[in-house]
């Protein structure tokens, strides 16, 4: 064995490392940060040691990467590989660092490398609830040979104990080790800005949200009513924290290296254009001049106008003050240099989005959450007890905090209790997002039988959730149904001691009426008051001496008159003398005497409130019944549908792939099927390189955000190429909609004329556009470059090579150094 501690194992570390040893596979769920590599670790040092292989795989390339990194210095670089889908190096080594999807291609086309495999990491594992990547986690858990071990790795959610059920059932004995523990204890505070005024300055409240292991109430004074929220002076002049007053706090309280998490990508780069513009330094000037170098060297070979069309300049000035934003629109270079700075306690304070949430591993001492709500690109909606676990999950960094912090700035739209709740909540459940795709589809074709591909699918965690919640909404049923026969016997058990009555209308009702309104009791009317809409309020003396009102609307039924008394005069119902004189007259037409009815042993609330849980269970027995099936439920049905669909496009025969349907099995995207059937149908024949990056990009772009997508920009044969392009994914969309299935997205030309000009030449200066900021430019020219590869690679040759050539031309510049390769020094 290669691996040796120079330090303590913690508990749960312990428990999965003797799982392993034991042959068993294991799940670990533990919080950030606290140790699960060591788990990983120690499975690839077991396979090595026996001669065997093991695989690493985890869902970015750029995490990938730094665990190749890591191998390597742990195992020898001689022992690491890599394959992350456009890069592969060594990839017959012993130990290989993959993306999770590289490991789904591989099983469905049986290579050869999974020879000698005996343990494969499946890191962050609970992605497998992302709805587009999800099911690849899934496919490789149901795929893996039956002697391969698994290291399933997961953040801390609070469903573990189903996910490793799910893996017993599918892969045999796994042990289920739960970490709640955070390495760093951490500490949560309520940031709340007061206005100032009349000589009063401004001030900065900060409270704690807890105390002596209590929720601390402090907090509540700072909650305004609805009314006051839009109201300046009216709100207890409770304010959200300016951005330059939460900096000061975290710099006077010792709580930077933070990450503040702003839900804006615009709002991230104000923040620290806000911080550059003030004037203030965050770094010395010995860090400064680091900085400075190590920018320079990872920049160096980016050509000087590249730089100037992604505000270098600006972004560097951030960095030097010990500041900088973070989000999807900065090119990956940026995001990475970014990330390694902050690691090497280089800046102080970083505005990001969520997505810093995920990924590689980046503690500080403090997050920030600037606000609890975030926009949907519908609504804006509260954050998730998981979302909020995932973000305040980056503070504390083992080994240098005694405690991490994660404050909450204040608004008027969320009190203070649900802040509250959220910081201590711990409910992240896990929720599959498998469905068959078509790529799925056609690989099962292939490879199985229709009943091997059925049993597959009831086999995933998506089957197994919803056979939970099936028969847990079962057992349910089965419980209302006994306590409904209970409480209808109970009722029909109790007989009444009284003189049969008539219905009557309450509006009817007169002052001495002896009435039965079902409830256990017989009253005496005392007064009937006519409401709006006909309806009345009744006001009664019962025979155990209690004044009630009940309005008809709340009865269970028409009163029963059983009879009238005389009432006393004079009429003073509030005087005790009248309601006791009442009681008697009541006590004499009543064969028991008592005013209530017989075998009602709990003083006469009994049956009324038998009655309504009755009439409750029985409504809740009737939705249930009626309950309407999620339709991915059935994935078996999702399977024949989709199954029809290849049918009804000549892509399947029977269960046999066609000629034309066998390109789909190598085809990895959203838009699986309509790039297969463009193939296909030659749309991607007879044009220039450029023109095939452009019509690709239809399928790999979706506008971000609100409104329609700009159209058709570019000239020449695009528009026809696109119309054809449409026009076939109307047809594919008609037979999904026969089968009952929500058609793909329709291709969308809106990147088409970016990619042509990039494709043919043009410098990064005349591609970027103001609603086009660099990271989003290079994130879609990915997308392109990567379908392009995957067309190559299956389509007829003289396409092939168009496709090729396309590729390696939109592979240039800050896209090929953003794709997340490694060079010869790493």
């Amino acid at each position: 064995m290669t691996v040796h501690h120079d330090f303590a194992l913690d508990r749960f570390q312990k428990e999965a490392i003797a799982a392993i040893d034991a042959g068993r596979s294991v799940l670990v769920a533990a919080p950030t940060s606290s140790g699960k590599t060591v788990v990983a670790e120690h499975a690839v040092d077991m396979a090595l040691a026996d001669g065997g292989r093991a695989f690493y795989t985890a869902p970015i390339k750029a995490l990938s990467n730094q665990k190749f990194r890591d191998l390597g210095i742990l195992f020898g670089a001689e022992r690491v590989g890599l394959m992350t889908g456009d890069q592969v190096v060594a990839s017959d080594a012993p130990a290989v660092v993959m993306t999770t999807e590289v490991l789904r291609n591989m099983l469905y086309a049986g290579s050869e490398g999974l020879d000698g495999l005996r343990w494969v990491v499946l890191d962050e594992v609970h992605f497998l609830e992302d709805p587009y990547r999800g099911a690849v986690w899934e496919e490789v858990v149901l795929n893996l040979a039956p002697e391969v071990g698994i290291v399933a790795l997961s953040a801390t959610v609070s469903n573990a104990g189903e996910l490793g059920d799910w893996l017993r059932t599918v892969r045999g004995p796994t042990d289920v080790v739960v970490e709640r523990r955070r390495p760093v204890r951490l500490r949560s505070h309520y940031l709340v800005g007061q206005r100032g005024g009349r000589g009063r300055p401004r001030r900065l409240h900060r409270v704690d949200l807890r105390k002596e292991g209590k929720r601390a109430k402090e907090g509540r004074r700072f909650d305004v009513e609805g009314h006051q929220r839009h109201q300046r002076g009216r709100s207890g002049g409770w304010v959200t924290p300016r951005r330059q007053e939460v900096l000061r706090e975290l710099a006077d309280a010792e709580m930077l290296p933070a990450i503040q998490f702003i839900f804006s990508r615009a709002g991230c780069d104000e923040a620290r254009d806000q911080v550059v513009r003030d004037g203030l330094d965050l770094n010395d000037p010995d860090e400064a001049e680091a900085v400075e170098a190590h920018v320079r060297a990872r920049l160096a070979s980016v050509p000087d106008a590249d730089l100037v069309a992604l505000g270098v300049d600006g972004w560097l000035e951030g960095l030097r003050r010990g500041v900088a934003a973070h989000h999807a629109g900065m090119v990956p270079l940026f995001k990475e240099v970014t990330e390694e700075l902050f690691a090497n306690g280089l800046l102080k304070l970083v505005y990001a989005t969520e997505t810093l949430a995920l990924g590689v591993n980046l503690p500080a001492r403090s997050v920030v959450v600037e606000r609890l709500t975030k926009f949907t690109g519908e609504t804006h909606e509260v954050l998730t007890p998981g979302q909020f676990t995932q973000l305040s999950g980056r503070a504390g960094r083992r080994g240098l905090d005694v405690e991490g912090h994660a404050l909450v700035c204040w608004s008027p739209f969320i009190r203070y209790e649900k802040v509250a709740a959220l910081a201590e909540s711990r409910d992240f459940v896990l929720r599959s997002a498998f469905r068959p795709t078509y790529n799925m589809v056609a690989n099962l074709v292939e490879g199985r039988t229709r009943a091997e591909a059925v049993d597959l699918l009831s086999r995933s965690f998506a089957q197994f959730q919803v056979d939970r919640q099936v028969g847990e909404r079962r057992r349910r049923d089965e419980e209302r149904r006994a306590e409904v026969e209970r409480l209808h016997r109970s009722l029909a058990g109790r007989r009444r001691s009284v003189p049969s009555g008539r219905p009557i209308d309450p509006a009817d009702l007169r002052p001495g009426d002896v009435v039965d309104l079902d409830d256990d009791h017989i009253h005496v009317v005392l007064s009937v008051g006519q409401r709006s809409g006909g309806r009345s309020r009744i006001r009664t003396l019962d025979g155990v001496g209690r004044v009630a009102t009940v309005d008809d609307a709340d009865l269970p039924g028409p009163p029963s008159l059983l009879g009238s008394v005389e009432m006393p005069a004079p009429f003073l119902p509030e005087d005790p003398n009248f309601r006791r004189e009442v009681r008697a007259r009541l006590s004499d037409v009543l064969p028991n005497g008592v005013g209530s009815l017989s075998g009602v042993p709990d003083g006469g609330t009994g049956r009324r409130e038998d009655q309504r849980r009755l009439t409750r269970l029985e409504k809740q027995l009737a939705a249930s019944v009626s309950e309407v099936p999620d339709p991915g439920s059935d994935l078996a049905a999702r399977l024949d549908a989709a199954h029809r669909v290849l049918e009804a496009r000549r892509m399947a025969d029977g269960w046999d792939l066609t000629e034309r349907g066998s390109v789909l099995t190598s085809i990895h995207h959203e838009a699986d099927l309509l790039a297969a059937e463009a193939l296909g149908d030659g749309l991607l024949e007879g044009m220039s390189p450029a023109m095939m990056a452009a019509v690709v990009s239809c399928l790999t772009y979706r506008k971000r955000g609100p409104g329609e997508s700009t159209g058709v920009r570019l000239a020449g044969e695009f528009p026809e190429r696109f119309g054809a392009l449409k026009a076939l994914a109307g047809r594919i969309a008609r037979a999904e909609r026969t089968v009952g299935l929500d058609p793909q997205d329709e291709p969308d030309p809106g990147f088409g004329h970016v990619v042509h000009a990039w494709a043919s030449g043009a410098g990064l200066d005349e591609v970027l556009e103001d609603d086009l900021p660099g990271g989003e430019f290079v994130r879609n020219v990915r997308l392109v470059a990567d379908l392009l590869r995957q067309v190559a690679s299956v389509a007829p040759r003289d396409v092939g090579v168009v496709a090729a050539e396309a590729g390696a031309l939109v592979d240039r510049g800050v896209v090929a150094m953003s794709a997340g390769r490694l060079d010869e020094a790493n």
